[in-house]
């Protein structure tokens, strides 16, 4: 997966570099990011779960999409340049050279 990480800064979108594989990174394995965040066995987080929405290896050709949502994530120590802030995240999904999907997503970021 080659993503593209984009934060407002002062209202123009800037690139996101990729630091400690955060950022505008290239992932070798998606399938494996998400067996580590949601165990292959366990229900799919809200809102996901009441939409329909897959979060397992491997998904059914198709689209998705989701509703504005609001998740309320655990407490994480991230880089100081990873703050709250609007961002955009844009990500292609490939194998063996062919492109075999594609994410779009816009998020903001608050902690209390």
């Amino acid at each position: 997966v080659n993503v593209t990480l984009e934060k407002e800064v002062a209202g123009f979108w800037v690139k996101v570099p990729c630091v400690e594989e955060l950022g505008s990174c290239h992932y070798k394995d998606a399938c494996d990011i998400l067996s580590q965040l949601i165990p292959p066995g366990h229900d799919c987080p809200e809102p996901l779960h009441t939409y329909g929405l897959p979060c397992h290896c491997p998904f059914k050709a198709g689209s998705y999409s989701l509703p504005q949502s609001d998740f309320t994530l655990p407490t994480m120590d991230l880089p100081y340049w990873l703050s709250n802030g609007n961002y955009r995240v844009q990500g292609v999904l490939g194998a063996e050279g062919k492109e075999l999907g594609c994410l779009k997503l816009s998020l903001s970021l608050h902690s209390d």
